[in-house]
């Protein structure tokens, strides 16, 4: 099982670990350097998201 207990680095409160939504890349396509690795490699597994609801990282762009 995967945990990450770190708290938010921009207010220090807890965080909730939510799925990760990622942009789907040609498996085929080159990534990364231009001699890089052909797919997408491995997504990160989580998003952490702040459970301060006034926290800086909720504004646009977040932190």
């Amino acid at each position: 099982m995967y945990d990450d207990v770190r708290p938010c680095a921009v207010c220090g409160s807890p965080v909730r670990l939510e799925p990760r939504e990622v942009d789907e890349a040609p498996t085929d396509a080159p990534v990364g350097p231009t001699d890089g690795v052909i797919g997408t490699a491995d997504p990160t597994v989580d998003a952490r998201v702040c459970t301060n609801p006034d926290c800086p990282s909720h504004r646009d762009g977040g932190a």
